[in-house]
């Protein structure tokens, strides 16, 4: 048997964290406060501090303020966002502990909240009926908060793409990867480990192209379940040449005729863009009433809006002021300064289906999953895909499960015993990785990407659904998947894309899959051939699991009686 050491370079941790964005980081610091002399390691493919979402958004919360109730918030999201899907005792757990997450996390960041004179969060609300408050920090956050995490002992490795899990009689052990710098195999033995990778955007958007789904594949194939694939993307309108979104561009829509289309689709109720902003942009098209457009001059939140990110009025940032007014008047001069635009849905999925019970644990021991990578798979915010209508969710959601999943990890590594991973199975893993570095001549992995985007992106296949349109876009799925074999890569940066490109053929197989057995519509899942919802026979989580190389479909009843908000 060949010895673990001669196949690549072995590091050991008590907790391994892979991803070193908002969630990894927060989880590293959580770990160690929890456990001060347990070995932390973070691994991170891009630079931790920098990699991630945190640093490319508005950089808004959401919580609890002391003024808002817990009770009100839960309610208007079950009727009004996650549609009877929720998991609403950890939604309770969710906003009962927003005040005191965000205070943990302004302190481990050295002030970068904002606060008013009275030394309380400045905070509002994204609209006056929505029962959660708003605040912000400044968008270089992450760099008081990776240096503490590296005072407290954190250990960081950077430039190092993590691909698959190590196994041991169906616990996870480990992990391994490569540097996408010098190709160096890299083997992690860890008692416990924790996914925060972010979620799948199948590179649609610039801004948020970071997440490539790569945690969520390799804890698939490691035998964890998926749950909730079928809600995404999430869509909004933009301008036809910054590709920029506009936001709640939706309330001012009007069809070629100079037909109001909002009425149709958005009540006054409705939190953030939803799924029929795409559905009724794509009927439209399809009946020939296009191009659409957009009045910002009816549009009140837009201009409410300027006011928190493009300047300090409401929030003292300049860092994230500069940020907002270039990026805003670059879209403005592409876009061009008119009060009518036409407008395009772009689509900034946010895929996040590992499940994970109330402590973040997959259904792997030894295996944990935070942040965006298991935001809908927890079932926590039922029938929408992340930031499920609740702007500023993002962002708190990846502290709050970071804390709380590394916590779960760092109890579990306390009493786990140490496994030496198999080196056979390492080895394995290493040529399987290490393939396309050895064909002369192949398909480069681009292209395949481009051909996932084609399958996924088109609102027919997506947003607005059929069983006929979905089963044509999962055979395409499965067509880029039986080139895989295939691919060919350059150097280990093509390496790293390579294994991106499995992960997005995993994340679309997983949403077409779920998306045609759930066979009605619900919050973020519209059917255009099962257009209504179904509470009869579909107050239902729907899980993927692989099965002898198969993926399996199977549903879970939502335990709605003992829930105190019911359909």
């Amino acid at each position: 048997m060949t010895a673990l050491q001669n196949v690549g370079r072995v590091l050991s941790a008590d907790i391994l964290i892979i991803g070193g964005g908002i969630a990894g980081i927060s989880a590293a610091i959580a770990a160690k406060e929890a456990t001060p002399d347990a070995t932390v390691l973070v691994v991170e493919k891009a630079t931790s501090g920098w990699a991630g979402q945190a640093n490319k958004g508005a950089g808004v919360f959401s919580y609890m303020a002391e003024e808002d109730s817990v009770d009100e918030f839960i309610k208007y999201h079950v009727e009004n966002i996650g549609m009877y899907l929720e998991d609403q005792e950890l939604l309770r757990q969710y906003a009962e502990e927003s005040y005191a997450t965000v205070e943990k996390f302004d302190q481990w960041t050295g002030g970068k909240m904002c606060r008013d004179s009275s030394g309380d969060f400045t905070h509002e609300r994204f609209y006056p009926w929505t029962p959660w408050s708003l605040t912000a920090a400044e968008l270089d956050m992450l760099h008081p908060v990776h240096r503490r995490a590296k005072k407290l002992g954190v250990q960081f490795l950077d430039k190092t793409a993590v691909v698959d899990l190590l196994t041991d009689g169906g616990r996870v052990v480990g992990a391994v990867g490569f540097s996408v710098l010098n190709g160096v195999y890299y083997i992690f033995k860890a008692k416990a480990t924790v996914i925060a990778t972010a979620g799948q955007s199948y590179r649609l958007l610039g801004m948020w192209s970071c997440q490539r789904g790569d945690g969520q594949a390799m804890a698939y194939r490691a035998g964890a379940e998926m749950r909730n694939a079928e809600f995404g993307p999430m869509l909004q309108l933009a301008g036809t040449r910054s590709k920029e979104a506009i936001l709640a561009a939706e309330t001012a829509l009007y069809n070629a005729k100079g037909e109001f289309l909002s009425p149709s689709f958005r009540s006054e109720r409705d939190s953030d863009s939803g799924v029929m902003t795409g559905v009724v942009w794509y009927q439209q098209m399809r009946a020939g009433n296009g191009p659409l457009y957009t009045n910002n001059a009816q549009n009140w939140l837009l201009h409410n809006t300027v006011k928190h990110v493009g300047t300090t009025e409401v929030w003292n940032r300049p860092y994230a002021t500069k940020f907002w007014t270039t990026l805003l008047a670059k879209a403005q001069v592409a876009d061009g300064y008119l009060p009518i635009q036409e407008v395009i849905p772009v689509q900034m999925v946010e895929h996040a289906p590992i499940k994970t019970d109330h402590s973040h644990a997959t259904t792997l021991p030894g295996l944990f999953a935070v942040g965006a990578s298991a935001y809908t798979g927890s079932s926590m915010i039922g029938a929408v895909c992340p930031p499920h209508r609740q702007r500023g969710s993002g962002l708190f959601n990846a502290v709050w499960s970071g804390i709380r999943g590394a916590k779960s990890a760092a109890a579990y590594a306390s009493h786990a015993a140490t496994a030496e991973p198999d080196a056979a199975q390492a080895e394995a893993l290493k040529r399987q990785i290490f393939a396309p570095l050895g064909r002369a001549t192949g398909i480069h992995p681009l292209q395949l990407v481009s051909e996932v985007q084609a399958a996924f992106q088109p609102l027919g296949y997506s947003t607005c659904k059929t069983k006929e349109r979905m089963e044509e876009a999962l055979g395409r799925i499965k067509d880029i998947e039986s080139k895989l074999p295939s691919l060919a890569a350059s150097d280990t940066h093509h390496l790293a894309a390579c294994n991106e490109v499995r992960s997005m053929c995993h994340s679309a197989e997983t949403f077409y899959r779920s998306s045609l057995a759930r066979t009605e519509s619900r919050g973020w899942h519209y059917r255009e051939d099962y257009p209504e919802r179904d509470d009869s026979n579909w107050l239902k989580w729907i899980s993927l699991k692989d099965v002898k190389g198969e993926m399996t479909v199977s549903t879970e009843d939502v335990p709605i009686h003992r829930y105190p908000y019911k359909p």
